[in-house]
This record gives structure tokens, C-alpha cells and sequence, in this order.
């Protein structure tokens, strides 16, 4: 598996490289669909290729163009967790230029720490956690013997974080998963 940093600006994005196949981890802003594709060609990968998607949070930088994506045939699988946030989402993101409502597949719809969603959708070892701190909504994604991929969950004692609690319980999480290397969406990857 290989994993690459199409992010542009100062947001990560990653795409996971699996047979030839991509799962896309978080989206850019509102209306950058055109720079997204443009990321993915600079690192060899046709939109084409791109099969399915899974949004870290809610927020504009990670699921501008989640909407976009699905209107090109992107798969969007969401957590369960993730669902009940999606309306007040939608109704605070439409009044950004550019965004378009999410919709959602209830095929599309993940558990928490199944397994078998990654193995049978993606082909890969893998599941999300729920991990609030940055946000209600936030989850992690795990993907085995490749690492862990946080969105813009914070460090326990960061200055913009919602719950300290909150924060370390997701990283008591993460690190009893076993992996090594994080991915965050802002920064450099890091090793727990």
C-alpha cells in the first residue's frame, strides 16, 4: 500500500493506493475541485482510479468537495457517529460559496472498528474510531500496518481543543491500536 499527501495549502489529503485502486481520505475547501484533480494528476492518479472517500470531520477544508466527488462517482462511506452531525453540517457549510449539500448512501454507512467494510470495499485492513477533541463528529481512521490518519485531532494539552478529556481518551484509543505512524491533516506525518 501506498500512501500519498495530495494535500494543497496547508491541509493534508491522503490517497491510499491499493491494486491500482484509491481510497481518498478528506477533501479540500469549496469549489477547489478543479485543484484536487490537479493534485491527483500531479502524483500519476486519474479521478477514475479514486473509488471511495471517508471524511475525518465536518468541517469546510476536510469536506468541501465531498458532494463534487460523489457526483463523480467517489464513494462516500461515513460513520455512523458521523451521521447525526451531518445536518447541522450541511446547513452551516451551504451558506459557503461553492459548497454543495452532502448526501449520503445508506450502503454506505460505517461502523465503528468493523472490519469488514475495509476488507470487502476497499481491499484493505482497516476500520475508523470515533476520536472527538477537535470536534464532535472527528474519527480516525486505521489502516493496519500503515498507520493512523487523525484529521485535526489535537495533542493532549493543544491550545484549540475543544475537551482535553475528550482528546485523551481518542489518543489512548489510537495508541492501543499498535501503529506507529500518524498521519495528521495538518503538519507532517509523526510516529506515536
Amino acid at each position: 500500500m501506498n500512501v500519498i499527501n495530495i494535500g494543497y495549502g496547508s491541509t493534508n489529503y491522503y490517497a491510499i493506493e491499493h491494486q491500482k485502486k484509491y481510497l481518498l481520505i478528506d477533501t479540500g475547501m469549496p469549489g477547489t475541485l478543479g485543484k484536487m484533480t490537479s493534485q491527483l494528476r500531479k502524483y500519476g492518479i486519474n479521478l477514475n482510479a479514486v473509488h471511495h472517500l471517508i471524511v475525518t470531520h465536518f468541517h469546510p477544508d476536510h469536506c468541501g468537495i465531498a458532494q463534487e466527488l460523489q457526483s463523480l462517482g467517489v464513494e462516500l462511506m461515513i460513520s455512523r457517529t458521523q451521521l447525526s452531525f451531518l445536518e447541522s453540517a450541511n446547513n452551516f457549510l451551504k451558506k459557503l460559496h461553492n459548497y454543495k449539500e452532502i448526501e449520503v448512501n445508506p450502503n454506505n454507512i460505517i461502523n465503528e472498528n468493523d472490519k469488514s467494510v475495509f476488507t470487502n470495499r476497499f481491499g484493505i485492513p482497516g476500520y475508523i474510531l470515533h476520536t472527538p477533541g477537535h470536534s464532535e463528529d472527528s474519527i480516525s481512521i486505521i489502516i493496519e500496518g500503515v498507520g493512523i490518519f487523525t484529521g485535526d485531532l489535537p495533542f493532549p494539552n493543544h491550545y484549540m481543543i475543544e475537551s482535553n478529556e475528550k482528546v485523551d481518551i481518542s489518543w489512548s484509543q489510537l495508541r492501543s491500536t499498535n501503529e506507529k505512524k500518524v498521519f495528521p491533516g495538518h503538519g507532517d506525518p509523526f510516529s506515536l
